[in-house]
């Protein structure tokens, strides 16, 4: 009986999330379609409906203007619909009768808005919670001497002037030659001083990585020995060449050493395993090796409160940073550099929402913040169907002082539609 309500709890809770997942979905379409509608009030635009959701009508209200509210029964997009928005109307209200300048307004204004939803709500989340930051765990003692200026606790803050934040590589902002770090470092206040380090360089190391292992190593404050680990030293010993694994082992072997002792780091601790010396040898534990570029410096991943000036101008290229990533992913499926299997529709949108939710406010709101800025830029492409090839077709009405058959337009936008749907639905079964 218990387990059975075990049972029950778990799936009225994941339900529970699911429904929340659309929730935040709806609320960030809602944000886009009062854009829209914001701007047409102001602009004097004849509204006929203002829609949350798809399909069949769940809940109308006609306001005394003549506007409908209404909720429908697919939770999964929306729309403001515009008087003469597909084709040519007498009424001077009408959409395709205002200037051209107006109906870019109107066409920008959803995308504008949930950038700056976006921008406000990172503020929000970053002053509350804190934003995720890179920080030093350990400056390996191979590493150049003027890179040991780094410290164990530093925050990646600036690198060549650019700076840091962890949904895109540090290794972008790298350059060759003499770099400029701006790290944040804690002071006996228990505060952050900014820090500016010069001649950073970098250089080209190994690092040794547990490949497999098929013997029995004690575990260290509870922690087992994985596959995956990199080992940073043997025998006290510091690895960052090409073979230096393999030079230390076989002093330990011509020595006679009956164990070894592997220096491991999981990202924000250290760990020492003393391991049989002929389990390494014998090939029960094996380590290869890679090669990689850098500065000789571990990193982890910590939540950092600001305050709220840090918070407020933090936002700002933050957001702008997120919208770059999400340009440089549709640039490269177009290149193949990214695959189809690292996007997703509709249904990896609700799963993905329905993960973070349940594990606290602080993610959801960066989820927000990231799934808003997505919406910007992709319904500024000007892909058929989405706004900014609405705003295409409106500028060469500009330059042309002519307009494209507004049934040309109203197929292209319409076949648009079922292309995005259909492609949106088989990104996400191809991933099944």
């Amino acid at each position: 009986m218990l387990n059975l309500l075990c049972d029950v709890t778990s799936v009225l809770k994941t339900v529970g999330y699911v429904l929340l997942a659309f929730v935040v979905l709806l609320f960030m379409v809602l944000i886009h379609e009062t854009g829209h509608y914001t701007a047409g009030k102001i602009l004097d635009f004849q509204i006929n409906e203002f829609a949350i959701g798809m399909g069949p009508k769940i809940f109308s209200k006609k306001k005394k203007n003549g506007e409908i509210f209404s909720l429908r029964i697919f939770p999964l997009g929306g729309f403001c619909a515009f008087e003469g928005e597909d084709d040519d109307k007498d009424n001077p209200r009408a959409f395709n009768n205002q200037k051209p300048w107006k109906r870019l307004i109107v066409l920008f204004s959803g995308a504008f808005f949930n950038f700056v939803s976006a921008i406000l709500i990172a503020i929000i989340a970053f002053s509350c919670f804190g934003d995720t930051v890179a920080k030093v765990n350990t400056v390996y003692d191979y590493a150049p001497i003027e890179n040991q200026q780094l410290q164990s606790g530093d925050i990646l803050y600036k690198i060549n002037g650019k700076r840091v934040f962890v949904l895109d590589t540090i290794s972008r902002y790298m350059s060759d030659g003499d770099m400029k770090f701006t790290v944040l470092r804690s002071n006996d206040e228990g505060k952050y001083d900014f820090v500016e380090l010069d001649d950073i360089q970098k250089g080209n190391f190994a690092s040794a990585v547990l490949s497999k292992i098929d013997c029995i190593v004690a575990p260290v404050n509870g922690r087992e020995l994985q596959t995956g680990d990199t080992i940073y030293k043997l025998n006290g010993h510091s690895l960052g060449q090409e073979g230096d694994f393999d030079k230390y082992l076989n002093i330990a072997l011509a020595n006679g050493q009956e164990t070894c002792t592997l220096t491991v780091s999981d990202g924000s601790n250290t760990y020492e395993y003393v391991v049989a010396t002929s389990d390494i040898g014998g090939g029960k534990l094996v380590v290869g090796e890679s090669a990689y570029s850098g500065v000789g410096m571990a990193i982890y991943y910590d939540r950092n409160r600001f305050g709220f000036g840090e918070s407020f101008f933090r936002a700002f290229p933050y957001c702008g940073e997120v919208g770059m990533l999400v340009l440089r992913t549709l640039g490269g499926l177009i290149t193949g550099a990214v695959g189809v299997d690292q996007v997703g529709g509709p249904i990896t949108t609700i799963s993905m929402t329905t993960q973070v939710i349940s594990t606290g406010l602080a993610n959801v709101l960066m989820l927000i913040v990231l799934i808003s800025v997505n919406l910007a830029v992709f319904n500024l492409l000007p892909v058929p169907a989405l706004d900014g090839c609405r705003m295409v077709f409106v500028l060469i009405e500009w330059i042309a002082r002519k307009p494209i058959n507004r049934k040309v337009e109203a197929y292209i936008n319409g076949i648009g539609l079922i292309v995005l749907i259909v492609l949106m639905v088989l990104i996400d079964l191809l991933k099944l």
